[in-house]
């Protein structure tokens, strides 16, 4: 059999209709890809997705896992030269995978995409959108940045080599690209390889994300910083006008949402509060069990 050029591994937490979806759009769209599917819900997704998409390697884990740890076993059993991460309630666009293929054969070891959102009938919708992925809206610039997302970003096997022990510890895309960054690969970003989040959040479904994304994050933070941890956990309250400033500036430099920016502007607010409060709690206390909690 010959080897592909390209893996993706596709984080699947949430379930159906979402991973079919996601599935689906990689059919179209990259259908030469090895397809990994490294999943932590039920038997009855698994098996929808066996009979629908016998194509996809299918992982599962009885026990549950976090995000970054599906990833890193989907990495790990993956078997072509390029290496890229999705998640599950995300659907690649046409083009992605030859965009992708074509900054990699350029010489680019990390490559990574614009994100686009797909579920934006509500104010809602926008509000969580925003607080994850505004610095990725499209348009995207063509070349070297300083940041790229998580779960729409393709590694070779030498930046794949350089973050293989913090793949082991489950660790999220900042330390992974941290990391990157320090050995001297460059983080490369490509405007066509588009990625589309489909996932409508509800109101208390993201508040929660929200609190045990912060504290796991927190957590995961904390053996670094030492007794500054207390510090961080102190003045988490200035994170609220920190973030939301954030959110404001990528609107503004990518032109064309500010509407959207304005109409969802109080629930950004509720989202970074709680956000500040998780990350508090998680100073002080830990991560607890949180990072499972994180869809």
């Amino acid at each position: 059999m010959t080897t592909p050029e390209l893996s993706v591994v596709v984080a699947s937490v949430n379930g159906l209709p979402y991973v079919a979806d996601c599935l689906a759009a990689l059919e179209r769209h990259a259908p030469g890809a090895e397809v990994i599917v490294a999943d932590s819900t039920d038997e009855s997704t698994r098996a929808e997705v066996a009979r629908r998409f016998p194509a996809a390697r299918l992982l599962t884990f009885e026990e549950q896992k976090t995000v970054p740890e599906l990833r890193a076993a989907g990495i790990f059993a993956s078997s072509a030269p390029y290496v890229a991460l999705i998640e599950d309630h995300c659907n690649v666009s046409e083009g992605w995978a030859a965009s992708l293929l074509a900054a990699h054969r350029a010489g680019h070891a990390v490559v990574g995409g614009p994100i686009r959102n797909a579920a934006d009938r509500r104010v809602r919708d926008w509000a969580a959108f925003l607080c994850e992925y505004s610095p990725y809206l499209p348009p995207a610039p063509a070349g070297p940045v300083d940041d790229l997302p998580g779960m729409n970003v393709s590694y070779d096997r030498d930046a794949i080599a350089a973050i293989d022990d913090l793949l082991r510890e489950g660790r999220w895309e900042g330390w992974l690209h941290a990391r990157l960054r320090e050995r001297g690969f460059e983080l490369w970003s490509e405007p066509g390889m588009v990625l589309d989040h489909a996932k409508d959040f509800g109101l208390r479904e993201f508040l929660s994300q929200r609190w045990h994304y912060s504290r796991s994050y927190a957590g995961m933070r904390n053996a670094e910083l030492g007794r500054r941890r207390w510090l961080y956990a102190a003045g988490s309250p200035l994170l609220v006008p920190l973030m939301y400033g954030r959110v404001a500036r990528s609107v503004r430099r990518k032109g064309g949402y500010e509407r959207e920016l304005a109409r969802s502007t109080p629930l950004i607010l509720l989202y970074t509060l709680v956000w500040a409060g998780g990350e508090a709690v998680g100073g002080f206390f830990g991560g607890g069990r949180s990072l499972l909690r994180v869809r």
